[in-house]
C-alpha cells in the first residue's frame, strides 16, 4: 500500500520500519507521518533533559530535518523508535541548562464570554483540569529522574522495556526497577493527596 493512497490522518497503518523504507525513498508523506508521530512525544521527553521548551522543539524539529536530509543512511538503523529517542537524548545532553523555564500559554484561560451559560461549569473544569495537572507535575517533579524518564517512556510514550533500555542505556531489568520506583512515589503521593482532601 502506498502512502499517498491512504490519508494522511491514519498513519497507524504503518510501521516505522515500512516509514524509514519511504523516507529512504524520498518520500517525503512518509516523512511527514513519522513527524507527527513522535514530534509531541519527543518534546516531552526532551523536557527531562532541558527545561526550555522552546529550545527543546527547535531541537526536535532539527532533528527530523537531518534525517531527511541523511534520508540515504537510514537503511543502516534497526530500530527507528529507539534511534531517534536516542538522538534526541544527545542532542539534548550537549545543550548548556537553560536558568528560566518558558511555560506554554493556557488557552483555556482567555476570556471569552460568548457561551456564558455554560461559562460557571467551564470555569469548574478548568479548575478542576489545573488542579489534577498540577498534582500530575507534583507527582513527577519528586520521582527520581531516571525512574521518571523510564515511566514517561513506558507509560505515556508506550515504548516496550528493550527499546526503554537502549534509550537510557541501561539494562531492561534496570528499567523495569525503575518503574517500579516510579510507581511507589506516584502510590505514595496519590495517598498522602488523599489524606489532605479528607482534612
Amino acid at each position: 500500500m502506498k502512502i499517498n493512497q491512504v490519508k494522511m490522518g491514519n498513519s497507524d497503518c504503518f510501521s516505522d520500519d515500512y516509514l524509514f523504507q519511504q523516507i529512504r525513498n524520498g518520500q517525503y508523506e512518509a516523512m511527514e507521518l513519522f513527524f507527527n508521530r513522535y514530534y509531541t512525544p519527543l518534546c516531552r521527553f526532551g523536557l527531562s533533559y532541558e527545561s526550555n521548551s522552546c529550545l527543546v522543539e527547535e531541537k526536535v524539529a532539527d532533528i527530523f530535518i537531518q534525517l531527511w536530509n541523511n534520508r540515504n543512511l537510514l537503511n543502516k538503523i534497526k530500530n527507528p523508535k529507539s534511534y531517534i529517542y536516542v538522538v534526541v537524548k544527545n542532542s539534548l545532553k550537549t545543550v548548556r541548562k537553560s536558568e528560566q523555564f518558558h511555560q506554554q500559554i493556557d488557552e483555556s484561560k482567555t476570556n471569552n464570554t460568548m457561551f456564558s451559560p455554560s461559562r460557571e461549569q467551564e470555569i469548574i473544569e478548568n479548575e478542576q483540569k489545573e488542579i489534577n495537572t498540577n498534582l500530575i507535575r507534583e507527582i513527577l517533579d519528586v520521582i527520581p529522574k531516571k525512574s521518571r524518564q523510564a515511566f514517561e517512556l513506558s507509560r505515556i510514550d508506550g515504548l516496550k522495556y528493550k527499546e526503554i533500555s537502549i534509550i537510557l542505556n541501561v539494562t531492561p531489568k534496570t528499567v523495569e526497577n525503575h518503574i517500579a520506583i516510579a510507581l511507589k512515589y506516584i502510590s505514595k503521593a496519590l495517598d498522602s493527596h488523599k489524606k489532605d482532601r479528607v482534612i
